[in-house]
């Protein structure tokens, strides 16, 4: 039997043992809450896990194997491309990869508050944990310098295969770039670089910061956003962490994670993330947020709006919020229509879907109709947000014809 233990670590200092996750012979695997955690009476997954001292095993289709807490650690698209080359190169097979060696390597250095390490020392664990910066750059060293000379660099060294979006985790301090590594210095935080996939848009990140400033006139609370130069001419967005306050961690749980749902799949409607939201933080104004992005993602057309792209965070006290949005970019969606459905409507969904989950919501017609009216004027500022930061007239009307689409219906 392999055993991991599952650590919260708020302050990296001071570790939290949480409980310990173990996968058996037979590639079952179990949690165990520690009991010493239990007495804080805090759920790191109110959904899916008890809050007791026995074993639990997930066995829902999805995900398979661990828990979607546990699961929400590991990381898709570009840094599960990462995570698999590291491994091939390391003479192991990923068939034969499961969940928590993904986790073992993970570490320390995942996105949230949550930890891992070999619950004893049997050798049965490779050191894997390594961050997944090291592996894009292909064990060359950590580049630090200034933003304009390190950034072609970091682009270059996070390739883009089999169409993933490359990014990075990275330390700013208004001028230098260094790895996110770790805790950061002094003076230096913690920011998520975006480098342009292979079936992006040439201006990707130029749009994706557009949204940004359009979302945030929408009434969102996006995180701190720029666009970060090279010497070369080359832009490349970049959103501050909402994971982490200096160099203090956040639990952060998706909403996919949190209800088991698979997030590859078209399968939630905007009315369970609402029902969950509210259950989970008992908060009408993050309930409200959570419509207002709804919103947003339909009048702007951004439709890759699935489970995992919604998240909700815990503080110290076990208290939950709505956390600020993220990927937020002009998407078509899977066959045209979004991931997260409005009230059963995909392809076409109107004001006529967003009072009928309003009134499901308890958000009153006269505070959804606010609502909508803030994020219309800000999704009409569109073309004169990307022409500020020179996005292509091509896409500047290819995005604007789909929004005008929306606004008609």
């Amino acid at each position: 039997m392999r055993k991991l233990n599952v650590y919260l670590k708020e302050n990296p200092s001071v570790p939290v043992l949480v409980g310990v996750l173990a996968e058996t012979a037979w590639k079952r695997f179990f949690f165990e809450y520690d009991s010493a955690f239990l007495g804080k009476g805090i759920n790191i997954s109110p959904f899916k896990l008890r809050l007791d001292g026995g074993l639990q095993e997930n066995r829902d289709s999805f995900p398979l194997q661990i828990h979607g807490v546990f699961n929400d650690s590991i990381p898709d698209g570009w840094g599960l491309l990462l995570m698999d080359r590291f491994f091939r190169t390391h003479g192991r097979n990923i068939r034969d990869i499961t969940a928590i060696d993904r986790l073992a390597y993970i570490g320390k250095n995942g996105m949230g508050a949550l930890a891992y390490e070999p619950a004893e020392d049997t050798g049965q664990f490779p050191d894997l944990s390594l961050n997944l910066y090291k592996i894009a750059k292909n064990s060359q060293d950590i580049l630090k310098g200034r933003t304009e000379d390190i950034l072609p660099e970091m682009a270059k060294a996070g390739g883009s295969p089999g169409g993933a979006r490359p990014k990075i985790l990275a330390g700013f301090n208004g001028s230098e770039l260094i790895s996110g590594e770790g805790e950061l210095p002094e003076g230096f935080s913690p920011w998520l670089i975006k480098f342009r996939g292979e079936n992006d848009f040439k201006d990707a990140g130029k749009i994706e910061y557009a949204y940004s400033v359009m979302a945030e006139k929408a009434g969102l609370d996006v995180p701190e956003h720029r666009l970060f130069s090279d010497s070369r001419g080359n832009s490349y967005f970049g959103i501050r962490r909402f994971d982490r306050a200096d160099n203090m961690r956040r639990h952060v749980h998706t909403l996919s994670g949190l209800i088991h749902a698979d997030f590859r799949l078209p399968s939630l409607d905007y009315e369970i993330l609402l029902k969950v939201c509210y259950k989970l933080t008992g908060s009408m104004a993050d309930v409200k947020m959570c419509f207002r992005l709804m919103v947003f993602n339909v009048l702007s057309y951004n439709r890759d709006d699935h489970g995992r792209n919604f998240a909700f965070m815990m503080d110290s006290e076990g208290k939950w919020s709505f956390a600020p949005p993220y990927d937020l970019m002009f998407s078509y969606g899977p066959g045209g229509e979004h991931s997260t459905s409005v009230a059963g409507e995909g392809r076409h969904p109107t004001a006529k879907e967003f009072y009928r989950l309003a009134d499901l919501a308890g958000i009153t017609r006269a505070e959804s109709e606010g609502i909508i009216g803030e994020v219309r004027e800000s999704v009409r500022q569109w073309p004169k947000l990307a022409r500020t930061v020179h996005v292509s007239a091509e896409n500047i009307s290819l995005v604007a014809d789909c929004q005008s689409k929306i606004s008609q219906e």
